[in-house]
């Protein structure tokens, strides 16, 4: 007789060691070749964890390696200055999560002389980490039965139990719960690394968000939403965060192979970056007046230029923002008299400062501007 818990828990079509046991015998034969898998080192796991919240595999790969050769111990992390870990980091986004990294690294060293705890509730109070981060890194670098529920695996599970309802949030307890009881069942707790890790790649190579590969799902004979032809209809999807629109006029300023710059110290998303000095315009296609953007430049950052050329505008997107630069190339009338905020950067040669992925974005359309002026 089942107890009351086992009633109210989701249940599986099929038994736990047959789930464990077809998805174990998946994975050894299909699993990616990645380079925190081949040395699975506590602190190669917590660099992977990291990059890859929110952010795919495919894209991580170069960005990751880079990483490791600026930083290859956890130490060497802790010890650098947050600009120069913002500046490895460039171009990979959500850039909280390399401050949140760097706070972890010395904090691990600070009060865990420098090894990521094996405490649950330890790993917890690293910043950046959550209840899904704190079970992938203590299951695959310790072998801690612990659960981990991510998008892929969400959807997943959404899919092979058939859930209708909206599993964000306090709507993904049931799942969590199901989880929890897994990872005791000894074939389950016995592999824990390798299953964890399991249900994420089947997430990501299988039971994909579009075109799921069915027919070679190890777990396709038993999904409950196959049999029903609804495979794509799962998860429930909620409403998307509603995308904000910002409209900035930039100003490229160019002297001896250099651009100056200056750093961002109010936006959250981009704050200690260095980037073109912008003003902010109303949204619309109907741009001030050079006359009027160079008295807004010259009120808002002390800078006097005089706009000499105007491009076409720059398009980026930084998570739910949607962010649109209209380049112009300037010069200074006058060097600005606090120059505390700015500094002449070339781009081109190693960077000290950490400088977003939409500069060289405007870079770019100006030299193809150029480009196409030369061949005229």
């Amino acid at each position: 007789m089942k107890s009351r818990s086992a009633s109210r828990r989701l249940q599986l079509p099929i038994s736990i060691d047959e789930f464990a046991g077809r998805l174990l015998d998946w994975y050894t034969q299909h699993k990616r070749d990645l380079p925190w898998r081949r040395q699975p080192e506590p602190y190669r796991i917590l660099l992977s964890e990291f990059m890859l919240q929110q952010t795919q595999v495919k894209t991580v790969l170069p960005y990751y390696e880079r990483f490791l050769r600026a930083y290859p111990t956890l130490e060497d992390l802790a010890r650098s200055a947050e600009s120069e870990v913002l500046s490895a980091w460039s171009g990979l986004g959500y850039y909280n999560r390399a401050r949140n990294l760097h706070r972890t690294a010395r904090l691990i060293c600070e009060k865990h002389d420098g090894t990521l705890p094996r405490d649950y509730d330890q790993v917890l109070e690293l910043p950046g980490v959550g209840r899904y981060t704190a079970g992938a890194l203590l299951s695959i670098a310790y072998g801690e039965p612990l659960p981990i529920l991510d998008g892929n695996i969400q959807r997943l599970l959404a899919r092979y139990l058939k859930i209708r309802k909206d599993l964000t949030g306090s709507g993904a307890e049931p799942v969590w719960d199901l989880l929890a009881w897994m990872v005791r069942e000894p074939l389950v707790d016995e592999h824990i690394s390798d299953f964890n890790q399991a249900l994420m790649e089947m997430g990501a190579l299988v039971c994909t968000s579009k075109n799921p590969l069915c027919n070679e799902c190890p777990l396709g004979d038993s999904c409950l939403a196959r049999k029903e032809g609804i495979q794509e209809e799962l998860p429930v999807r909620t409403k998307s965060r509603k995308l904000q629109s910002f409209q900035f006029a930039s100003a490229v300023v160019p002297r001896n192979g250099r651009y100056l710059l200056m750093q961002n110290c109010e936006s959250k998303f981009l704050r200690g970056f260095w980037e073109f000095p912008k003003v902010v315009l109303p949204i619309g296609p109907d741009l001030p007046s050079s006359q009027l953007l160079e008295q807004t430049f010259e009120e808002t950052h002390g800078l006097k230029i005089e706009i000499a050329e105007q491009f076409a505008p720059v398009d980026h997107r930084i998570t739910f923002r949607k962010l649109r630069f209209y380049p112009f190339r300037a010069h200074l009338r006058e060097d600005p008299e606090d120059s505390r905020g700015f500094v002449w950067v070339d781009l081109e040669a190693k960077r000290d400062y950490p400088v977003p992925s939409f500069v060289g974005k405007i870079v770019k359309r100006i030299g193809r501007s150029d480009d196409t002026r030369r061949q005229n």
